[in-house]
C-alpha cells in the first residue's frame, strides 16, 4: 500500500465518521490528544504552534482529498447530516483563526480530541465557502 493510500485511508475514516458499525482508526499524533490537554498550556508559544500545524496539515490534507471527504460526510453515523450537503472547497484559514477554532471547540468540549475541533473548523469552514 502506497503513503498517500495509507493518508488516504486515514483521513477518510477520520472524517467521515463511523457508519454500517465499522470502527475507524485512532487518529495519531497530536491530534489524539485530548483537549483537555491542549487547554492545560495556552499561553505557550511552542505548543500552540505545534497544534496550529498539525491542524494545517490535516487541513492540507482534506484539501487534497476534498472531493471523497464530501462523499464522506454527506452521512454520519448513517444518518443523513443534509440532503445535499455540498461539496468541500478546498480552504486556506489564518493561523489565528485556526487556533481560536481550537480553544473554542475545545473549551466547550473537553473530553474531545483535538482532531475533533480540526473537523469541526473543516466543516464550518466548508460551510462558510458556500454560504459565498
Amino acid at each position: 500500500m502506497s503513503a498517500t493510500t495509507l493518508v488516504l485511508v486515514f483521513i477518510m475514516s477520520s472524517t467521515y465518521g463511523q457508519s454500517a458499525g465499522v470502527s475507524a482508526p485512532e487518529v495519531l499524533g497530536a491530534g489524539n490528544l485530548s483537549c483537555r490537554v491542549v487547554l492545560k498550556n495556552t499561553e505557550d508559544k511552542g505548543l500552540r504552534k505545534f497544534y496550529e500545524n498539525w491542524a494545517q496539515g490535516w487541513i492540507s490534507a482534506a484539501n487534497h482529498f476534498s472531493d471523497l471527504i464530501g462523499e464522506g460526510m454527506k452521512t454520519d453515523r448513517g444518518k443523513s447530516i443534509s440532503g445535499e450537503f455540498p461539496l468541500p472547497t478546498n480552504i486556506v484559514p489564518r493561523r489565528d483563526v485556526i487556533w481560536y477554532k481550537i480553544l473554542g471547540y475545545c473549551s466547550e468540549e473537553p473530553k474531545a480530541k483535538l482532531s475533533d475541533a480540526v473537523k469541526d473548523l473543516l466543516k464550518s469552514q466548508w460551510n462558510k465557502a458556500q454560504d459565498k
